[in-house]
């Protein structure tokens, strides 16, 4: 473990694991050596595209850059600040500064520079207000395609965030200016690319756009190189985050007090009526024993239905047998009625000697006159022979009567046997029947709240009640500061003592050199600068003391282009991370006297030869003073009345 972590746990009366622990959970980031910066510089500017309007007319602007101070000089309103910005759009993916109708004009863009030696190029075009381009990094990684603003300013950010070996900072950002409800953001290149560019535009800022979420702490942090302070951050920055969720909870736990206090004498009428309800249901039979009754019911009707089944098949069954005997007896019977009849045609016919035809009353003697070849013999009628006289045999009608002898007996019993099934049968349905009554009406019993229900509720009531009581209880008493806060706190008390303790000799010097390049800068009544870790700029004047907000917009102009210097300067032996670029744009109703404007830049290319790996691109209105103080080969300077492109 480190010694800081050892600090914090010493402080908030935890154990090392623990206070390791939650420094880890939340990402607390202990301050290290901060890495070697890296230079950012531009070898070449290109853009065209075809203006509307007043002035309709094709253009393109080029400029090849290296190191050290280059100019642009022309009118006011003649194009220097759209140069800065088209560049700044560049290097930042988005660029909300650049007018509208300049954006629209222009069709074609691109960048080209390095990053320590290491190539790149950002190249789009511009239609309908969607950026479509890539961006090269050299040789021998692949380049990125973007399209549209948005990834436009994602794809820089990486890129230059990754490349300048820049960290992401954390911070926290208040909802409603002195609330302490916010959340966390973070600090990346769309905020630190404005240490790039220093503008003139009666913004009482120092650095940057806005003083607001910490974004000058932010810049001062990143390019001077304050040790501690991204711990101090990250400490500040996960405290804020948990007592937020802390206010959050007793908020809501607070709120969900005060309805539940509102809603007690409602409960306590209701526990009341439940009293009442369950008085007046006290005699009523217990939902146990309905319940009870209302099973047995339920199995009584399932038996009943069991018998019943079995009752039909039974009685289908007999039926079924019944019917099947008491067809062969009939068939029987039928068997034997014929067999009398045809036993009793035979003898009766048998005997019979008809004198004529029953057919056609001829006489017997004339058929036998006409058979000549019959004999007396054989039949008058048929001619066949007279059958032998015989016995009469019995023995088949004596087997028939005594088989429908016993096939009535059984008839007899089998219908008894059906009679007997289907009485059965009426006596299981109605018994089914009746069960499942018996069923209806247990139902039917079941009251709509019973005695036990209503003893549940009167049970839960008083149990609310009771939570509501403890709830109130809870609220109204102090909550012991929870660990995890604790620690935090610790960690954001250490790291700033720290960070208090490195950064005033560091945050010394670079008020020094501010001073110092201030006065170079032609700043010639400052008499002193300090400048805060937390933001704020207190001046020493010949007429007493002053701050950066209430000094004149040149003198502004001044300080920030010393603090951008020093912010290099400076961090180059403290770890800061200026890549070394810088855009300076000066509005002509805002600038110096020409004797101020011309030691200006010639300071600014002094301090460019002084400084190893510096590039300055700056704008003013002065033509004479930039041919007078820049070389020709660094200037890019319009003709009265011209434009820049």
């Amino acid at each position: 473990m480190s010694n800081f972590t050892e600090a914090v746990a010493r402080r908030a009366g935890v154990d090392l694991a623990e206070a390791a622990a939650v420094l880890q959970h939340h990402r607390v980031r202990e301050s290290g050596v901060l890495p070697r910066p890296h230079c950012l510089a531009l070898t070449s500017i290109e853009f065209s595209g075809t203006k509307t309007g007043k002035f309709t007319d094709d253009f393109r602007f080029s400029w090849s850059l290296s190191d050290g101070l280059w100019c642009l000089a022309g009118d006011n309103l003649k194009g220097k600040s759209t140069v800065l910005e088209v560049i700044w759009w560049c290097l930042r993916g988005k660029n909300k500064r650049l007018q509208d109708t300049t954006r629209r004009w222009i069709t074609h863009v691109r960048l080209e520079g390095h990053i320590d030696g290491d190539p790149f190029s950002v190249e789009f075009r511009h239609k309908d207000g969607v950026p479509t381009g890539r961006l090269e990094t050299g040789k021998t990684t692949p380049g990125i395609d973007f399209a549209g603003e948005a990834e436009f300013a994602s794809v820089m950010s990486q890129f230059m965030m990754n490349r300048l070996n820049l960290e992401i900072l954390r911070g926290w950002r208040s909802d409603v200016k002195g609330e302490e409800d916010g959340k966390a953001t973070v600090t990346d290149w769309a905020l630190f690319s404005h240490a790039l560019i220093c503008r003139n535009r009666n913004a009482e800022v120092l650095l940057g756009e806005t003083t607001e979420n910490g974004s000058v702490v932010s810049l001062l942090q990143m390019f001077i190189g304050l040790p501690w302070t991204s711990t101090r951050r990250d400490a500040e920055t996960a405290l804020k985050t948990v007592r937020q969720q802390q206010r959050g909870e007793k908020r809501r736990a607070t709120e969900d007090t005060q309805a539940r206090a509102d809603s007690l004498k409602e409960l306590k009428d209701q526990i009341t009526a439940a009293e009442t309800a369950l008085a007046d249901t006290g005699a009523a039979p217990a939902l146990e024993d309905q319940a009870m009754a209302l099973e047995q019911a339920a199995a009584h009707v399932a038996s009943c239905a069991e018998r019943h089944a079995t009752a039909v098949q039974v009685h289908l069954t007999v039926q079924q047998n019944y019917t099947e005997l008491h067809q062969t007896l009939v068939e029987d019977r039928k068997r034997l009625r014929d067999l009398k009849e045809n036993t009793a045609a035979k003898r009766y016919f048998g005997a019979l000697t008809p004198t004529c035809c029953p057919r056609c009353t001829t006489p017997v003697a004339d058929l036998i006159h006409a058979r000549g070849d019959q004999t007396a013999d054989h039949c008058s009628v048929c001619g066949s022979s007279p059958p032998e006289d015989a016995s009469e045999d019995t023995t088949a009608i004596d087997q028939l009567t005594e088989s429908i002898a016993s096939l009535t007996a059984a008839d007899g019993q089998t219908r008894t046997a059906v009679r007997r099934a289907e009485k059965q049968r009426n006596e299981a349905e109605a018994q089914l029947a009746a069960a499942r009554q018996t069923m209806v009406a247990a139902q039917a019993a079941l009251p709509d709240v019973s005695v036990l229900r209503r003893q549940l509720d009167l049970e839960r009531l008083r149990g609310a009640l009771a939570e509501r009581a403890a709830t109130h209880a809870r609220a109204g008493g102090a909550t012991p500061p929870d660990p995890e806060e604790k620690i935090l706190e610790a960690a954001y008390k250490e790291a700033d003592a720290r960070a208090g303790r490195a950064s005033k000799p560091i945050m010394d010097r670079v008020s020094s050199e501010i001073f110092d390049l201030a006065v170079r800068l032609g700043y010639n009544n400052l008499q002193g600068v300090s400048l805060q870790a937390n933001g704020p700029m207190k001046l020493r004047l010949d007429d007493g003391p002053s701050s950066f907000q209430k000094v004149t917009d040149g003198e502004q102009l001044r300080l920030r282009m010393a603090t951008l210097l020093a912010l290099l300067r400076v961090g180059q032996q403290h770890g800061g991370r200026h890549p070394g670029l810088f855009l300076i744009d000066s509005a002509g109703a805002q600038e110096m006297i020409p004797t101020d404007l011309a030691e200006t830049l010639q300071q600014l290319q002094a301090i460019c030869e002084e400084t190893e790996g510096l590039q300055i691109i700056a704008a003013t209105a002065n033509r004479e003073l930039a041919r007078a103080v820049i070389p020709d080969d660094r200037a890019k300077i319009a003709e009265t009345g011209a434009f820049m492109w």
